[in-house]
């Protein structure tokens, strides 16, 4: 594609994208008062949570499939239309069962948003503008988990957990009003595409190696933040003391190293070269086999985590929007099965890779760290099978 035909605003797309953790990370300070309102266990309501993330790896391929077969622009605007309709019923849910069948219509409905918008930026944009827009892409969902949970935090002791669902419905209303008006009619596909989406879309999105070295680099780097993001509040208060404020202080203070590190690629065109993404590769595994060693050798302390997590979330902002365009640029005349899919092994790996890492814990706090180290070395593995004679998806 030598120009650019994309007509719709790159924050836009970014803003469909970022509504999905939004939705997740906004429920983050609602669980001690849902506890009390509604008499359930904090375990128990880790299910708004769980089923959320189902919801998403669920529907994200079937929507990519639908996008591809249908058009982009239907499908976003049923989603996120479905998302508005569960928003506010969940304003009226006064029992655990029907805000978890809410929740995963949320789920449903806004990961939509996600897969439209990397189709689209695949779609529209030459490779050097599109890794760019991947990292706005990057930039704007690395930043909602940082603002999301002190908006509900704010929302719910001022004017009650209803105002949360109330907030989440206008935004997905304001964003399916924005996208009606902004997001162009498609061009129809002919029949005879329409009847052979199912077999030529996802069987070339599945035989393809550069998808799968793309989305499993993907999954890992997601690995390497939910390994601590499952215990990480329990690691920092039982094992070195800190405070939920401290904790919360270094935890935002990671999330915006991970939006300095898309922030650069996005405005210095050459971190998305060859050259310096293999670089910043080999920097991460630097950081996994260092970290590994250094554990086995001196255990855990303060320092060998948060350093490696810093230099870890700064690699990760530069190199996810790579594998994120990698994967829907494997076979481009899918790119729409192909984003629904790729963020769906995202998501299910990072749900793994939370469970592990909560699972580690418990047996042996060190062995967070070594799970950390070695989501960081499958990255390596597969970015090397994603770019080992197969051309570069940049630039």
């Amino acid at each position: 594609m030598a120009a650019s035909s994309l007509t719709v605003s790159r924050w836009l797309l970014a803003a469909i994208s970022s509504l999905s953790p939004f939705g997740i990370s906004i429920m983050v300070p609602l669980v001690p008062m849902l506890s009390m309102s509604m008499a359930h266990s904090v375990s128990e309501l880790q299910y708004l949570f769980s089923i959320y993330v189902i919801g998403l790896a669920v529907s994200q391929p079937i929507f990519g499939f639908i996008t591809d077969r249908i058009g982009r622009r239907t499908v976003l605007l049923s989603g996120f239309g479905v998302f508005v309709f569960s928003s506010i019923l969940l304003m009226f849910a006064d029992t655990l069962v029907m805000m978890i069948l809410l929740r995963f219509l949320q789920a449903v409905g806004v990961g939509v948003g996600t897969v439209v918008a990397r189709g689209i930026i695949r779609d529209h944009l030459p490779p050097d503008e599109a890794l760019r827009a991947f990292a706005l892409l990057t930039a704007a969902m690395g930043f909602t988990p940082v603002i999301a949970p002190v908006v509900g935090g704010f929302l719910a002791p001022l004017l009650g957990l209803k105002s949360v669902f109330l907030l989440l419905a206008i935004l997905g209303a304001g964003l399916l009003l924005l996208c009606f008006h902004s997001i162009p009619k498609d061009t129809a596909p002919d029949s005879g595409t329409r009847q052979n989406v199912s077999i030529k879309g996802y069987l070339s999105v599945l035989r393809s190696r550069a998808f799968w070295g793309h989305t499993g680099a993907f999954g890992f780097l997601q690995g390497m933040v939910f390994t601590l993001m499952a215990s990480g509040s329990v690691l920092f208060q039982e094992q070195f003391g800190l405070s939920i404020t401290r904790f919360s202080l270094v935890w935002g203070g990671s999330a915006l190293i991970y939006v300095l590190g898309s922030f650069l690629l996005s405005r210095l065109s050459a971190l998305g070269s060859p050259r310096w993404q293999h670089t910043a590769a080999v920097g991460m595994l630097l950081v996994s086999l260092c970290t590994t060693a250094l554990i086995l050798w001196q255990g855990l302390s303060l320092e060998l985590v948060v350093v490696p997590l810093f230099s870890s979330m700064l690699l990760s902002g530069i190199l996810t929007p790579t594998t994120m365009y990698g994967a829907v640029n494997a076979v481009p005349q899918w790119s729409g099965s192909a984003a629904g899919l790729s963020s769906s092994v995202g998501m299910t790996m990072a749900g793994l890779f939370s469970w592990l890492g909560a699972a580690a814990y418990e047996a042996d706090p060190a062995l967070i760290m070594l799970c950390f180290g070695g989501a960081g070395c499958g990255f390596v593995a597969c970015w090397w099978v994603a770019h080992h004679n197969t051309p570069s998806p940049a630039l």
